[in-house]
C-alpha cells in the first residue's frame, strides 16, 4: 500500500510542479511539438519545375540517315538537361569508327541485333539485354554485325545530342563530304575523330 501511495504522490508532486512552472514562467513549449512526418522527397526550391514526360512508340523527332534511323525518345528538354535518350534502328551497314568525347558520356542498351564495340584496345560483342556504358574520355567504335539490322536504346550525358542532329539534318551531300568542315563540325560537338 506504501508503494501505490508513494507512486500517487510522485505523480501529484510531478504534476504540481510541472503547474507551477507553467503558472510562473512564461515557458513556450514548442520543442515537444509533434514535427509533420513526411515521405516526400525534399526537393530544392531553385529546382525548376519540369512536367513529367510521356513518349509513345510513333512520338519523338526521326533522324532517317543512310546507315540508321535515330528516334528522340526523351529530349534534353525533357530531363532538365541531363541526359537525351534516343533509340537507333541500325542497318546492317552500320559503322561508326574510333572515336572519344571529353565532355559527355554514353550509355547503350541492345535490344535487337549483335553490335560489336570497340572499347579502347578491347573489344566487346553486345547481344539483346547487354548495357555498356562508356564515359568521356574512352575512345569507342561502334558497328553492326551478322549481316542483320541491331537496335538500341543510347543515353547521352549531359543532354542535347538531339541539337546535334538537328543540325546535320540541314547539311547538303557537298559539307557531308567536305573534310574540313566536317572536322570543324565535330570539334565544335566534342566528337573527337580518332580514326
Amino acid at each position: 500500500m506504501a508503494t501505490i501511495l508513494s507512486s500517487k504522490m510522485l505523480a501529484l508532486l510531478v504534476l504540481f510542479c510541472l503547474c507551477m512552472e507553467i503558472y510562473t514562467f512564461p515557458v513556450e513549449l514548442t520543442a515537444f511539438k509533434e514535427q509533420e512526418q513526411t515521405t516526400k522527397p525534399q526537393i530544392p526550391m531553385s529546382a525548376p519545375a519540369i512536367s513529367y514526360s510521356v513518349t509513345k512508340n510513333d512520338q519523338g523527332a526521326v533522324y532517317d540517315w543512310q546507315n540508321d534511323k535515330i528516334t528522340i525518345r526523351l529530349a534534353a528538354s525533357q530531363t532538365q538537361g541531363l541526359f537525351t535518350l534516343t533509340e537507333d534502328a541500325m542497318k546492317p551497314t552500320f559503322k561508326l569508327g574510333l572515336h572519344m568525347h571529353r565532355k559527355h558520356a554514353e550509355t547503350f542498351h541492345i535490344l535487337e541485333g549483335e553490335v560489336e564495340f570497340r572499347l579502347d584496345k578491347n573489344t566487346q560483342i553486345a547481344q539483346p539485354g547487354t548495357t555498356i556504358h562508356v564515359p568521356s574520355n574512352v575512345p569507342h567504335g561502334v558497328r553492326v554485325i551478322n549481316g542483320r539490322p541491331a537496335r538500341m536504346l543510347m543515353l547521352y550525358a549531359p543532354g542535347g545530342f538531339e541539337n546535334i542532329l538537328k543540325e546535320m539534318k540541314t547539311f547538303t551531300d557537298a559539307q557531308f563530304a567536305d573534310e574540313k568542315f566536317m572536322t570543324a563540325f565535330d570539334e565544335k560537338h566534342d566528337n573527337i575523330i580518332l580514326e
